[in-house]
C-alpha cells in the first residue's frame, strides 16, 4: 500500500515538475520575449483584464499550456488530499 502511494506520488510530482520546468515557447523553438513587453504605458506590469492579444502560440500567456499546468496541479493536490483523508479514516476506524 505504501509502495503504491509512493509510486503514484512520485509520478504526480514528476508530471508537475515537467509541466513547470519545460517552457512551451522554448520547446517549440519560438523566440523568448523580454520583460519590457509586459510593462504597459503607465509602468504597470499587470494590466487591466482582457488586455492584449489572444494567445496564438503554446508559450503565450493564457494558452493551453498554462491551463494544462493548472489542471495537473489541481488534480495532483486533490489526489493527495483524497489519499490522506482516506488513510485517516482507516486509522480512526481500526
Amino acid at each position: 500500500m505504501a509502495r503504491r502511494f509512493a509510486l503514484v506520488a512520485s509520478i504526480t510530482l514528476a508530471a508537475i515538475s515537467l509541466a513547470v520546468l519545460i517552457e512551451p515557447a522554448a520547446a517549440a523553438g519560438l523566440a523568448q520575449s523580454s520583460d519590457a513587453e509586459f510593462i504597459d504605458d503607465a509602468g504597470r506590469i499587470i494590466g487591466s483584464p482582457h488586455a492584449g492579444p489572444d494567445p496564438e502560440h503554446p508559450g503565450d500567456r493564457g494558452g493551453y499550456a498554462q491551463l494544462m499546468t493548472f489542471g495537473i496541479m489541481v488534480g495532483g493536490i486533490s489526489f493527495i488530499v483524497w489519499r490522506v483523508t482516506r488513510q485517516i479514516r482507516q486509522n480512526a476506524a481500526g
